[in-house]
């Protein structure tokens, strides 16, 4: 994959361009992070659902994420409010889109879920619902293990990257990704 992340600077100075009311700066944003974000969608997309749970394609979901933001006109205080925006609203446009799918059946359909995309092991009985659910009530107990959960299973991004936009260290990121994980798949297992 050809994936160059763009400049966290030259994102961080838009973004404040952008707050500042600048359109042009709006449309910068979305063209340096777009394709970022698109190839974030297709991994996303493979490894969480599956073949066949979401009908959505990679393209459509970073566009309705990009709507989504843009609708939303929040004043985005720094990189790490705007991929942790993205991160909430992608998630939030799959579990619509796999309400919808499993209200389009009689009986419904599950939807399982990957939490690790290392040992890409499936969470047993975990739908789309129940793992917003969980995510909610993580971010209730620890705000950042959250962020970190959604940063790097719903936005793809890279250990270091978290680390840099948390302004923590790797192994912190290791530590509360681990403790996340662990969390979560309890949690889900009720």
């Amino acid at each position: 994959m050809n994936e160059q992340a763009p400049d966290p600077d030259q994102v961080t100075q838009l973004l404040d361009e952008w707050r500042g009311g600048s359109s042009a700066a709006r449309d910068q944003v979305i063209a340096v992070v777009y394709e970022q974000i698109r190839q974030l969608a297709a991994r996303h997309l493979r490894r969480q659902f599956g073949p066949g749970a979401v009908t959505l394609q990679p393209t459509e979901l970073a566009n309705e994420l990009f709507i989504r933001l843009l609708d939303s006109d929040a004043g985005w205080a720094d990189r790490r409010h705007f991929y942790n925006a993205a991160a909430v609203a992608m998630q939030r446009i799959l579990v619509d889109a796999a309400r919808a799918r499993s209200s389009e059946k009689r009986g419904g359909n599950v939807v399982l879920m990957t939490l690790s995309a290392a040992d890409s092991t499936p969470i047993e009985g975990g739908d789309a619902e129940l793992l917003e659910d969980a995510l909610t009530a993580l971010r209730a107990i620890d705000a950042r293990k959250s962020e970190i959960i959604e940063m790097t299973y719903l936005l793809g991004l890279k250990r270091d990257e978290i680390a840099a936009a948390l302004a923590v260290s790797i192994p912190t990121v290791d530590r509360e990704l681990r403790f996340a994980r662990a969390w979560l798949q309890q949690r889900l297992g009720e």
